[in-house]
């Protein structure tokens, strides 16, 4: 968006999962993800632990005599072992299952070994007290837990039966059951009283590190409605005022200068309303491309000419710097590159006062197929501090003038600028340095188009719809009166309709409209159900949506799927609207 040096939140990223962030486009992480339970690191950490527990009593099952135990507990510690590093190589996926039920497997053999007289089977208490350690409960909803705690108990069952009802297989003397009994105790207690310890302490760090999460997702909403609420109400601000001026205003001139402001003030308001959307779709992964065939080197150029005379306003010199090669035909998406551009150039431009601006392009390198560019917007204005330039690539986060101590703009701007370039499969990059300007660089390779680019339609601004009839159904009467201003304009003549059912009774009275223009959200009967009926009685005449809702490919292609032609998002412009119906007419 114009004017602001800003990008991706992660503060504003939906937390249904707060301690999984989602998965970005392409399926990597994010840099700075951070599992907040770090499961699979405390399930190593417990291996060791149960791995150098195991082999401390396998010595000292050795120390007393206890061989053929020691050999058991040795074998046991073995197994944790290769376990461990099956994990490590990736060859078994889940190695809390693998730990519990060795564990428990030990316990069993060791009280068909030696019986309860060894008190083995306090181990269970410690075990019991790892699961919500070795388990991420907030993710699993308890099914893995239950699968645990079910293994421990049929376990801990199964070492009570065989230790009143089956004979140890080794004998002990009394020394060495005192011994061995001690030593348990005071082990199994140890560790449980170490797993408790750990266990509070990491469900302490959970919640600090939520409620840290939460105070940020309320700090970034309170933020980016401040930031909506001055860049929505200021243009709105000036359209109020300006409407007020014009009721006392007689000269004609000054109406057309008031009438100019409105126009910019309402294009302004629009541009936000469209990053917000962009960002959104972005954030649901439904950013769509649509790929057409341009000259890469005439789209450059188109974009730059309004900042070329902008910066002439501001006396900094505008300098375009394009490498031959680029003057070829590429299929790409225009308009997503246009914003990228456009975004780049206007924030070069707000914090350049004095000095210049370049826009530059160099070849890299190109085969039958593609060609690959590099791309950069420099600027010698105010620059970025090197502590900024991570918080640079942070939604609604701004650069501010510390000369003029002014910042505009919702910081959306360089968010979806870098995830078009990221989703294009570049990366934007910085070089900057304060006080002594910016370089924003970005490389992208185009395939070149099959054909020709077909030349644009040329909606004639004079054209006119004389002769089309026209049923507008719209159940708010200012954008009904809006509308039909506009048509009756071009010469249309127009029906309107509040709901879906007077749609269907005015095509019952007369069934010689041309097309219908029909808004989706409506009472008595909204555009949906609308078209259902439509389509069976009048097949033959083209319906075509209006909506204000966010359009993504999948939306339209439902809306096609249930008999529209087309979509037209409101607010449009008048010739956006010609154009569209020249299209069905």
């Amino acid at each position: 968006m114009p004017g602001e040096r800003s990008t991706a939140p992660t503060c504003m990223e939906k937390i249904t999962d707060k301690y999984h962030r989602p998965v970005q486009p392409g399926g990597k992480q994010p840099e700075q993800y951070f599992d907040i339970k770090q499961v699979p690191k405390r399930t190593f950490q417990i291996g060791l632990a149960a791995l150098f527990t195991g082999i401390g009593i396998s010595v000292y099952d050795a120390s007393i005599g206890l061989y053929v135990s020691s050999f058991l507990v040795a074998c046991f510690c073995f197994s944790i072992l290769m376990f461990m590093l099956l994990k490590y190589h990736g060859d078994i996926k889940d190695l809390s299952v693998s730990i519990i039920s060795m564990v428990c497997a030990l316990l069993v053999f060791a009280v068909c070994l030696e019986g309860l007289q060894s008190e083995e089977y306090l181990y269970f208490f410690p075990l019991l007290i790892a699961v919500p350690l070795l388990v991420d409960l907030k993710q699993t909803r308890y099914r893995k837990s239950f699968l645990f705690v079910s293994i421990i108990i049929f376990s801990f069952i199964a070492c009570i039966v065989i230790g009143r009802y089956v004979r140890p297989m080794e004998d002990f003397t009394v020394t060495q059951v005192t011994r061995l009994a001690f030593i348990n105790r005071i082990t199994a207690i140890g560790t449980t009283i170490v797993f408790a310890s750990v266990y509070t302490f990491f469900e302490k760090k959970y919640i600090d590190e939520l409620m840290e999460q939460s105070h940020k997702v309320i700090d970034a909403k309170t933020q980016f409605l401040a930031s909506m609420g001055h860049e929505l109400r200021t243009p709105l601000n000036g359209i109020i005022g300006v409407v007020n001026l014009m009721k006392e205003e007689q000269d004609a001139v000054k109406q057309s200068e008031y009438l100019q402001i409105i126009q910019s003030c309402s294009d302004h308001m629009l541009q936000q309303v469209n990053d917000v959307l962009d960002f959104n779709k972005i954030e649901a992964g439904k950013f769509d491309f649509h790929p057409a065939a341009f000259n890469l080197r005439d789209l450059l150029l188109n974009i730059s000419r309004p900042f070329v005379l902008l910066a002439g306003e501001k006396s900094v010199e505008f300098i375009i710097e394009l490498c031959p090669e680029i003057d070829v035909l590429v299929m790409a998406d225009d308009l997503r590159l246009t914003q990228i551009f456009n975004n780049l150039l206007s924030n070069a431009l707000k914090f350049t006062d004095i000095g210049f601006i370049k826009l530059e392009s160099a070849f890299m390198k190109r085969n039958e197929r593609s060609i690959t560019l590099s791309f950069s917007v420099e600027d010698s204005g105010i620059g970025i501090d090197k502590a900024d330039q991570e918080k640079i690539f942070d939604s609604f986060w701004q650069a501010r003038n510390e000369e003029t101590k002014q910042i505009s703009g919702t910081g959306l701007g360089l968010t979806i600028c870098k995830r078009i370039v990221s989703l294009m499969g570049s990366r934007l990059t910085l070089i900057s340095k304060k006080g002594s300007g910016s370089k924003f660089s970005f490389d992208l390779a185009f395939n070149y188009a099959e054909k020709p680019a077909p030349a644009p339609k040329k909606v004639n601004s004079a054209g006119d719809l004389k002769g089309v009839k026209v049923l507008l159904v719209e159940d708010n009467k200012i954008n009904m009166m809006v509308a039909k201003k506009i048509l009756t304009g071009f010469k249309a003549t127009v029906t309107g309709a509040y709901d879906g059912m007077e749609a269907l009774n005015n095509m019952a009275n007369d069934c010689s409209f041309h097309v219908v223009l029909m808004d989706l959200d409506m009472p008595v009967m909204n555009g949906y159900a609308a078209i259902y009926e439509m389509k069976k009685q009048y097949p033959e005449v083209p319906v075509i949506a209006l909506t204000a809702s966010l359009v993504d490919e999948q939306m339209l292609a439902d809306l096609v799927a249930s008999g529209f032609k087309d979509c037209l998002v409101k607010p449009y412009q008048p010739l956006e609207l010609l154009s569209c119906l020249r299209k069905y007419l």
